[in-house]
């Protein structure tokens, strides 16, 4: 089980618990002898922290690296309103949906990169035993393709995580995402999905809508959707509704919805389905993506394997140019 299942079902044990009443303290205590490890190390130091007269937002923040921000802002949203049940309980499934999605893509690029290795393994093979190449040329064959992935792989995810804190750098590559085939709608949607999910959850803790805008945008997760709803702020403050100050780019559905809500007064209830509508849809993305870049990768490995069958033929008989 890993770190956001965990936190998962803590967060969701603490909200029955914390709904029935029972003190934060206690509820702490309760959670701890469920977990183990390191996990249960920073809820037992944040139940510490709490007993020594520190706030609960104030405690967790001492363990940044295991609550997002998305966790300490409504945890702090929580301890003005006093909801800490349902705070934990829109955490829970909040990481719940996490799951979900990396789920998806993890069942999508597993059995790829499995049969990418074992290609490797193979193709180089019959000219081994035919005595075309050597044995220390077959390794070379087969881990200097892999070494190169990996590394690739690792050199990207260094360089984005270094880059993304330039804003300028991280606007150009969150743009690129959004325009990759299947995957950059599903970051659309998902998008839009954590705003309204972040924005429904600090305005029903009580966050005045000036304030939950911003943090709410800020957690969007990606700079180009984000920017579509900065423009809210300003339209509150000059005395209008939020959504006038939204980007027309807002998808027309989405905008008709959170309309409807400031109308009505019942935002919470529409930006809930903007959330729902949105995840829903991230989530059919999501699905299609991993359905489809497998079979890229496979038409990408036939290639590269009739290359390397013509090229072992035109060694083994001596073609000439190939």
């Amino acid at each position: 089980m890993g770190k956001s299942d965990k936190l998962a079902t803590t967060y969701h044990n603490l909200s029955i618990t914390l709904d029935a009443g029972v003190s934060i303290l206690r509820s702490f205590d309760i959670v701890s002898e469920g977990l183990q490890g390191s996990l249960k190390k920073v809820f037992l130091g944040v139940r510490e922290s709490i007993s020594k007269g520190d706030g609960l937002s104030e405690s967790m923040k001492q363990y940044h690296r295991t609550f997002d921000q998305v966790d300490l802002m409504l945890v702090e949203a929580a301890e003005t309103s006093g909801k800490y049940p349902e705070c934990f309980l829109l955490l829970s499934k909040w990481y719940e949906f996490r799951i979900k999605i990396l789920r998806i893509l993890k069942s999508g690029l597993i059995f790829p990169l499995l049969i990418l290795h074992i290609a490797l393994f193979i193709v180089p093979l019959p000219n081994l035993v035919t005595g075309a190449i050597s044995f220390n040329m077959y390794l070379l064959r087969v881990f200097g393709p892999l070494l190169v992935i990996y590394i690739s792989v690792f050199m990207l995810i260094y360089l984005y995580r270094i880059f993304h804190r330039a804003k300028a750098i991280r606007r150009i590559l969150d743009a690129v995402i959004l325009m990759m085939p299947l995957l950059g709608k599903a970051v659309w949607e998902l998008s839009i999905s954590r705003f309204a999910f972040a924005f429904s959850m600090l305005y029903k803790a009580g966050v005045p809508i000036m304030q939950a805008l911003p943090l709410a945008t800020r957690l969007a997760g990606n700079t180009s959707v984000s920017r579509l709803f900065e423009g809210g702020v300003e339209s509150v403050k000059e005395g209008n509704a939020a959504i006038d100050g939204f980007s027309k780019r807002m998808p027309s559905e989405y905008r008709n919805l959170w309309q409807v809500g400031e109308e009505t007064g019942e935002l919470t209830k529409t930006v809930d389905k903007i959330a729902e509508i949105s995840s829903d849809r991230a989530e059919l993305y999501f699905s299609a993506f991993a359905k489809w870049f497998p079979k890229f990768v496979y038409f990408l490995i036939c290639i590269w394997m009739i290359y390397q069958v013509f090229s072992g033929y035109a060694n083994l008989y001596q073609i000439p140019d190939f």
